[in-house]
């Protein structure tokens, strides 16, 4: 079951240390160039997704704004971008608010799916063309069933079912959310049949499986102070079992919620945990290992009482932790801070570099190493006029070269495994490096496709375990002795299945 600590005084003693930390500067630490600022300096950016759109090995990053074109930042393999948005034929206007990266049609490449929270603009279902040797995107939401018009908010591609395609989840922040199953190709909306009738004001949605029986389960952040939801995979069926583990926040005043939230193996122990973004406070629910949670987030240091909409998770500095980094956000009041928590083993402590503290992010955050150099750079959006969509890039100075990227794919060479995990260990030991989730959904309303990465530390080899999702249950695949220098930072391919 959860424990929330009922002392006041830890409370607002974790509260004064966040605050005292936010301010302080830790350049020394950890240091980050803005790049191409002249490309990546328009307001109004509300999510962002990281994706290797034309199959070239590098990744590529897609921005949606309000009122606004969507961009698509092609990444040139030399560090730096060139927006083809248009030249690829991607939307204009309306109130893109969410975004993912998904290979819906299992034919190699990229689409992408963008959800709109203005209640008139139709979601729209971009099909990357490029297995027809086109460098464009063909709109095909109608055809598919996916023209939804709500006040949409995060998307999910996952295979629910264990079928080997993608369906795909959509949160709805005025009404039930949206479970789609896809039948080649098409889709049509489960939510009702199989027990998924999520009808709260649902913001953010994660997907994993919590456990641990071979299929991907949900946990769903709800606004206006309705509890949050976590909804347990059976099958063919889903129950929420929220109040049941304690996790469902049932006492809520009216102007708090839960908004954002992103899973990894925070603690090393093998195990998924999960943080949980919200106006009020934050909690970071540690994995017991035998079905349950516990909310660490006061012990932890990151049990922020702000407007939070946001969180992902990354190890910014490859010393074999995951960092946090969390956004906030209040409409009207620009300067909400950030955090990038340093995991620091026994705790966390704030530890944000000044030139990204005062770019005033609000909504969209992803990490990913977009330059192939070993770390995690990052990416913001910010949808109000004084801010804008930086990446940085970073340059880290110490623990270089000790990381892996894994790319999980299925047998045919398709993204389609997101929710698999991935562990790492020291070559023919049970010294675990790292575990993490191919991406469910993370950042704000968005998913990327990318590999994930782990730092090595100082093994030069490793043995890799990817355990993957089955209607027979979970199933382990293996990579023994992968040589880290050999792949010079480039992810590893791990095609697994048939």
């Amino acid at each position: 079951m959860t424990t929330k600590s009922a002392h006041s005084l830890t409370r607002i003693n974790a509260l004064l240390l966040a605050v005292l930390l936010s301010g302080a500067s830790y350049a020394a630490e950890l240091q980050f160039t803005a790049i191409q600022p002249e490309l990546f300096s328009d307001p109004y950016g509300q999510s962002n997704a990281w994706g290797d759109f034309d199959n070239d090995n590098d990744l590529d990053l897609v921005v949606v704004f309000l009122e606004r074109p969507v961009r698509l930042y092609e990444n040139l393999g030399d560090g730096s971008f060139v927006d083809i948005g248009r030249e690829l034929n991607l939307p204009e206007g309306g109130n893109p608010r969410s975004v993912a990266w998904g290979d819906y049609d299992s034919d190699g490449d990229q689409d992408i799916y963008i959800g709109y929270a203005d209640g008139v603009t139709a979601n729209k279902l971009l099909e990357n063309q490029l297995d027809s040797g086109v460098r464009e995107f063909k709109e095909v939401a109608a055809e598919r069933g996916l023209d939804l018009v709500a006040n949409v908010r995060q998307l999910n591609f996952i295979d629910f079912d264990n079928d080997g395609d993608l369906d795909l989840h959509i949160a709805v922040r005025n009404a039930s959310n949206r479970l789609y199953e896809n039948h080649n190709g098409m889709f049509s909306n489960q939510a009702r049949n199989n027990g998924f009738f999520e009808p709260r004001r649902t913001v953010g949605t994660c997907w994993f499986d919590m456990d641990a029986d071979g299929d991907l389960d949900a946990f769903t952040t709800n606004q206006n102070g309705d509890r949050d939801g976590l909804y347990r995979n059976d099958g063919d069926r889903f129950t929420d079992v929220a109040i049941e583990l304690d996790m469902d926040q049932s006492r809520r005043p009216l102007i708090d919620g839960g908004v954002g939230c992103a899973v990894t193996d925070f603690d090393n122990d093998g195990d998924l945990d999960l943080y949980v973004a919200e106006y009020g406070d934050d909690s970071l629910f540690r994995n017991n290992g035998d079905g349950s949670f516990t909310d660490v987030a006061e012990a932890m240091g990151v049990a922020v009482h702000d407007h939070i909409v946001t969180g992902v998770w990354g190890d910014m500095n490859n010393d074999g932790l995951p960092d946090l980094y969390t956004v906030g956000y209040v409409n009207g009041q620009p300067g909400m801070p950030d955090y990038l928590f340093i995991n620091k083993g026994s705790h966390f402590e704030n530890q944000i570099p000044d030139n990204i503290r005062r770019g005033d992010s609000d909504h969209g955050i992803q990490m990913a190493d977009f330059d192939n150099d070993g770390d995690l750079d990052i990416s913001l959006a910010a949808n109000d006029p004084a801010a804008s969509h930086y990446l940085y890039r970073n340059d880290l100075a110490t623990n270089t070269h000790r990381s892996i990227q894994i790319q999980v794919l299925d047998g045919q060479g398709n993204y389609v495994l997101a929710g698999a995990e991935v562990r790492v260990y020291k070559t023919g030991t049970s010294e675990l490096l790292g575990t993490r989730l191919v991406d469910t959904g993370s950042g704000y309303n968005a998913q990327n496709a990318m590999p994930v990465h782990i730092a090595t530390l100082d093994s030069q080899q490793v043995d890799i375990k990817i355990t993957t999702m089955s209607t027979s249950g979970r199933v382990d695949h293996y990579f023994n002795g992968v040589d880290v220098a050999a792949l010079d930072n480039k992810p590893f391919i791990a095609r697994v299945g048939n």
